[in-house]
């Protein structure tokens, strides 16, 4: 069993958890690594921390459906694990002071809990912009002796890489990269355009969702934040083409539906122009449960081979914002199924 604790039970926990109790169930999660000794049904959620009053001291499996959540329900999820108080390091003022109902509840000994629940992987779904928690959770992490998965936009892993490596730990970060979102999707067709001789010449994506994730992007330094990211992680496979991706907005009805429009510019032949719109809908949250189920099972077999620090060839297929980025996401997969392969032989 792969013990796991959840920083931050918002979407995406909603919908790790409902996944993990369906696969338990016999369901299959499309997309994830077969080449890997632990298998997805292993994952066991054991710790969980919040700290909003209509999650904190209630059942885990009931806190994933409390609002500010807008993730629909897929499943009837078991298990006692009960949402325990999380620290309050950051300020809330501005949207997450409308968005979060503080709860009054004793802030709880982090590291103390990881080690009573036996926690070997602690995964980060703090709201972008939460710097000094999520630098705190690292902290306690290590302490703990638990490996880290930082899904958030905050730069931990080179911060501490090197304190990681030591205790024999990895940690992997930054900023996850969805299955298919709108970044995975402007990053391949652009691939696909270079890899047919066309010159890309611009290029931009917008995002639209109506959950909390986007809503809190809409101040202007956590939307430059997430902007500069998603920017530069697609300048890095294109060279000399202008780029601009991120959040432009917030439509409640949406719920947790993302709409992704991206349009590429270039040219092709003897300076022929080209210019492709492309719209891609789907679900947010649940776009980060194939990588967060990959990472988490990763993190757990290369923790028990004592392997520590930030690893370049996990982080690099996984993550916006990772010590290295590779030429391209084939390049990075291949390089990714290779380390893998060295690890597990």
């Amino acid at each position: 069993m792969i013990r796991t604790a959840i920083l931050g039970v918002g979407n995406v926990a909603s919908a790790l958890v409902q996944a993990l109790e369906m696969v338990k169930q016999g369901e299959k999660i499309q997309g994830c690594l077969t080449s890997l000794p632990y298998k997805p049904d292993e994952i066991e959620v054991v710790a969980a921390f919040d700290i909003d009053k209509r999650k904190v001291g209630y059942k885990l499996r009931e806190a994933i459906f409390q609002k500010p959540n807008v993730v629909p329900k897929y499943v009837d999820v078991r298990g006692d694990v009960v949402v325990k108080k999380g620290v309050v390091l950051d300020s809330l003022e501005g949207i997450l002071e409308r968005i979060i109902e503080l709860s009054d509840e004793k802030e709880s000994d982090i590291s103390q809990v990881l080690k009573d629940e036996k926690v070997d992987v602690v995964i980060n779904l703090l709201p972008t912009g939460v710097v000094k928690a999520s630098e705190y959770y690292a902290e306690e992490a290590l302490k703990a002796g638990s490996a880290f998965i930082n899904a958030t936009p905050t730069s931990l892993v080179n911060q501490f890489s090197s304190a990681y490596k030591e205790k024999g730990i990895p940690i992997f970060g930054d900023d996850l990269l969805s299955q298919i979102g709108g970044t995975s999707l402007h990053t391949g067709l652009i691939e696909f355009l270079k890899s047919k001789g066309v010159q890309v010449l611009r290029t931009y994506q917008v995002d639209i969702a109506g959950n909390t994730e986007v809503l809190v992007t809409l101040e202007d330094w956590r939307k430059d934040l997430k902007k500069g990211i998603k920017s530069n992680f697609i300048s890095k496979h294109i060279d000399g083409a202008e780029v601009v991706a991120g959040t432009t907005d917030y439509v409640e009805f949406l719920g947790d539906r993302r709409v992704s429009y991206i349009v590429v510019e270039g040219l092709y032949s003897f300076g022929i122009p080209v210019r492709i719109d492309v719209s891609l809908k789907s679900q947010d949250a649940p776009n980060a449960v194939a990588p967060l189920v990959d990472l988490i099972r990763i993190a757990k077999m290369l923790k028990e081979s004592r392997v520590g620090g930030s690893i370049p060839e996990v982080s690099g297929y996984y993550f916006k914002k990772p010590p290295v980025v590779y030429s391209s996401m084939e390049e990075s997969r291949k390089v990714l199924l290779e380390y893998i392969s060295k690890v597990t032989s």
